[in-house]
């Protein structure tokens, strides 16, 4: 039986249509699922009295009222509730027409949003956009990072570069390579601490480690026991990790390309073959044919596969290998003439 308030609802929109807008129904979701002005407003990059007056209006234009302020912020009405179903499927129809638009798009130009962790932005992503930049300068790259996944559905980004596979029907994910990492610390810290012994857990130890991270790029430090351990350290930026790391504040585990490349940190265990971990390239089903998008995914593929070295065994491991395959130096023989002094 249909709802006889959203009969009145949808009838009121469709009467209102010379002065409603979709931006109507935006507004409105943003503040449902924020739960507040500042909130919503953020996230749509707008003042939060811009909201405030945008609610005001859809709910005078609807007769209703769609949210209540309470101490915890502001919840959707019965009749809030109501309209708000019919909100988020009206949003993945205009999100699915987007993206079918976008992923016809035979034009490499306009902008690519790009979502992937610091280190691998860093060391990889960046590179890639320098070179992608020169073949296509009418192209522009969004890139955020952080190890917050965002929703590639909604077109958060339409590109993700990560360490934890989704499992969504409508994601399309392209395995780049696998990334090493290792434990890290200076110097200093293990003469103080001790070397801790592989195989038998980091208890006593302090810890530099992430707030939380995916558990498909577990197991974390190496796969040893943490019981007992003390986190020093709690934060989601890397190269932050690396610099608590470096002021003797604990261990961390760190990418082999960026710990190897402080002079004031050590491997912990330096012949300890890396941990590796998968990393992906992710966009939506519907945008993978856009030629803007196929870019930059083919410029981020060149540049893993252009580092996939130093991106699996740091500058450390590479040395490492160079050092077992490379032949001895030649001692001079009678067939052998000696170079000119």
């Amino acid at each position: 039986m249909q709802d006889p308030f959203v009969h009145i609802c949808c009838s009121l929109m469709n009467r209102a249509s010379a002065t409603w807008q979709w931006d109507d129904v935006r507004f409105f979701l943003a503040v449902a699922r924020a739960g507040s002005l500042s909130g919503a407003a953020r996230a749509l990059d707008v003042g939060h009295v811009t909201v405030g007056r945008r609610i005001a209006l859809l709910e005078k234009r609807l007769g209703v009222i769609l949210l209540n302020r309470t101490p915890d912020g502001f919840a959707t009405t019965s009749a809030g509730d109501a309209v708000l179903r019919h909100c988020i499927a009206m949003e993945n129809a205009a999100l699915d027409l987007e993206r079918l638009a976008a992923g016809r798009d035979s034009l490499v130009t306009g902008s690519v949003r790009v979502t992937s962790t610091e280190a691998l932005a860093f060391q990889v992503v960046a590179p890639a956009v320098a070179s992608l930049r020169q073949a296509h300068p009418g192209l522009q790259v969004d890139l955020t990072v952080g190890v917050r996944s965002l929703d590639i559905a909604r077109r958060d980004a339409d590109l993700a570069v990560r360490f934890a596979r989704p499992s969504a029907s409508d994601l399309v994910c392209r395995k780049l390579g696998e990334v090493g990492y290792s434990l890290y610390a200076s110097e200093r810290y293990l003469q103080k601490s001790e070397t801790p012994r592989r195989g038998q857990g980091l208890a006593g130890y302090d810890l530099v480690t992430f707030t939380g991270a995916p558990p498909a790029t577990s197991p974390f430090f190496m796969g040893e026991s943490l019981d007992g351990a003390r986190i020093a350290l709690r934060c989601d930026n890397p190269l932050i990790q690396l610099r608590a790391a470096a002021n003797d504040v604990g261990i961390a585990e760190l990418t082999c390309f960026l710990g190897d490349s402080s002079p004031d940190l050590i491997r912990v265990w330096p012949h300890e073959a890396p941990a590796r971990r998968v990393a992906w390239l992710i966009v939506h089903s519907d945008m993978r044919r856009s030629a803007r998008i196929r870019a930059v995914a083919a410029a981020i593929g060149d540049a893993f596969r252009r580092q996939r070295k130093i991106l699996e065994e740091g500058t450390l491991g590479m040395s490492a290998a160079n050092a077992v395959t490379s032949p001895p130096d030649r001692q001079p023989t009678a067939l052998t003439p000696r170079s000119p002094a």
